[in-house]
C-alpha cells in the first residue's frame, strides 16, 4: 500500500510569508532611520559656528540636511507601521505545533490575538519624531561649575548654552537600536526553527536570546560589534557636549580624534588626565565610558581566556606528552644508573650522582603524576562507568608502588 501523503497547511505558508516580510519592512525601516542619523550628523558639523563660546549658541544650518533627516525620517516611519501590521496579521495567524491531544483549531482560538495598536508602537514613534526640525532655534542654558576655584567673591559658574537641535541630535542616535534588532532577526536563532524549539523549552526568541547564543557561538564577532562602534559613538557625544565650553577649559574637544581618545582611556580605566570632560552631560558620558568599559574589557579578557585554554583532544595530547616526556627520563636515568654500578660499582661516586638525578626524576614523575592525575584530567561524567574510573585509579596506584621499589633500590 502506498502511503497516503499529508498537503502542506496553507496557513503555515501564508505564516512564512508574513514572517519574512515583516522581517525585510522593520530592516527597511531601521536602515532609514540610520540614514536619519547621518544627515543629522552632516547638519551638525556643517552648521557648527566658528564663533560658537559657552554663552553663544550661533549656528548657520542651511536646514537641507534637516529636511532630508525629515523624509528619512517619514519613510521609516510608513515602513515601521507596515512592520506592526505585518506582524500582528503574522502572529494572529501563524500555526504552531500542538500537542498531541490539542487541536489546530483549538490552539489558534486559545491564544490571545494581538492589536495593532499597542504601547510599543507608540514608543516606537516617540522615537522616530525625536530629531533635528528644520528651523529649530532653540536654546539650552545650564549653569556649569567651573574647575578652578576662585576664592576672591567671584562667582565660580558660567552659563553653558546648547541648541536643542544638539541634543535632538543625540538622541538620535538610539536609532541603532532599530538597526541592531533588524540584523538579529536574520540570525539562526530567530527563524521558524529556532522558535520551535524555544517554545518547546518555553523561552522566547527573542533579541536578547539571539544576543546571548550569539556571544555564546562567535563571542569575538560579538566584541569587535559592540566595542569598536562604542568607541565612536561615545566620542560623538562627548564631543557635541564639551564642544562649546573649550573656550573655558581650554581643551581641544573640536577634535574628533580627541574626544574618542578620551572615551577609550576612560573605558580602559586609564585617565591620563591630558584630555577629561568638564560639563555636566560631558561627565555623564564619562560615567557611561566606564561602565561600558568595564563589561566591554572583561567580555574581551573572558574571550582572550576561553581561546587560549585547551580542547578536549589537546587535554589529552598535552596529558600523553608530559608523562611520556617525564616517564622516559626516569627510565633513560635507570638504565645509566645500571651501566655506572656495573662499570664502578654501587658505592662509586659516578652512580651516586646519577642516583641523586634518579631520586628527583622520579620526585618529579610523581608530582606530574599527582597534577596530571585522574582529578583534573579524568571527568568522571564522561566516562562510560564506575568500573573504570576503578581500573584507572588503580593502575595509577601500581604506577606509584614500582616507582617507590625502584627507588629503594639503593638500599
Amino acid at each position: 500500500m502506498q502511503a497516503k501523503l499529508i498537503p502542506p497547511d496553507p496557513r503555515h505558508q501564508l505564516s512564512k510569508s508574513l514572517y519574512f516580510k515583516w522581517r525585510i519592512s522593520e530592516l527597511i525601516s531601521a536602515l532609514f532611520s540610520n540614514l536619519g542619523i547621518v544627515s543629522s550628523l552632516i547638519d551638525y558639523e556643517t552648521g557648527f559656528s566658528n564663533n560658537r563660546t559657552h554663552n553663544n549658541c550661533s549656528e548657520h544650518s542651511t536646514q537641507v540636511f534637516r529636511f532630508i533627516t525629515l523624509a528619512l525620517t517619514l519613510v521609516s516611519l510608513g515602513f515601521l507601521l507596515q512592520r506592526h501590521w505585518l506582524k500582528v496579521k503574522w502572529y494572529n495567524t501563524r500555526v504552531d505545533r500542538p500537542s498531541q491531544e490539542e487541536d489546530k483549531e483549538h490552539h489558534l482560538k486559545k491564544r490571545k490575538k494581538k492589536q495593532f495598536l499597542s504601547w510599543h508602537l507608540l514608543f516606537e514613534v516617540f522615537i522616530l519624531s525625536i530629531f533635528p526640525y528644520p528651523y529649530m532655534n532653540s536654546t539650552l542654558t545650564i549653569i556649569q561649575s567651573q574647575r578652578v576655584n576662585r576664592h576672591d567673591g567671584y562667582d565660580n559658574t558660567v552659563h553653558l548654552c546648547y541648541t536643542v537641535s544638539e541634543l535632538f541630535f543625540v538622541f538620535t542616535f538610539v536609532r541603532f537600536a532599530y538597526l541592531l534588532k533588524a540584523l538579529f532577526n536574520f540570525t539562526p536563532y530567530q527563524d521558524d526553527h529556532a522558535r520551535y524549539y524555544c517554545a518547546r523549552y518555553k523561552t522566547k526568541a527573542n533579541v536578547r536570546f539571539s544576543i546571548r547564543c550569539m556571544l555564546k557561538t562567535k563571542p569575538s564577532l560579538m566584541i569587535v560589534a559592540f566595542v569598536i562602534p562604542s568607541f565612536l559613538v561615545l566620542g560623538i557625544f562627548l564631543r557635541v557636549f564639551e564642544r562649546p565650553y573649550q573656550d573655558v577649559n581650554q581643551l581641544n574637544f573640536s577634535s574628533y580624534l580627541n574626544a574618542v581618545w578620551c572615551c577609550a582611556v576612560t573605558m580602559a580605566t586609564i585617565g591620563y588626565g591630558d584630555l577629561y570632560p568638564g560639563t555636566l552631560f560631558g561627565r555623564i558620558i564619562a560615567i557611561a565610558c566606564a561602565v561600558w568599559g568595564a563589561f566591554a574589557f572583561s567580555m574581551i579578557v573572558f574571550t582572550l581566556e576561553s581561546t587560549l585554554q585547551l580542547t578536549s583532544n589537546q587535554t589529552k595530547a598535552f596529558q600523553s606528552i608530559i608523562r611520556a616526556r617525564a616517564s622516559a627520563k626516569v627510565i633513560a636515568s635507570s638504565l645509566y644508573y645500571n651501566l655506572q654500578k656495573k662499570r664502578h660499582g654501587v658505592s662509586s661516586w659516578q652512580a651516586e650522582n646519577v642516583y641523586k638525578k634518579l631520586k628527583k626524576r622520579l620526585s618529579n614523575f610523581k608530582l606530574t603524576i599527582k597534577k596530571l592525575g585522574t582529578d583534573e584530567f579524568v571527568n568522571k561524567s564522561e566516562l562510560k562507568s564506575k568500573e573504570k574510573f576503578k581500573k584507572l585509579s588503580l593502575h595509577m596506584m601500581r604506577i606509584e608502588e614500582k616507582l617507590d621499589k625502584v627507588l629503594n633500590l639503593n638500599s
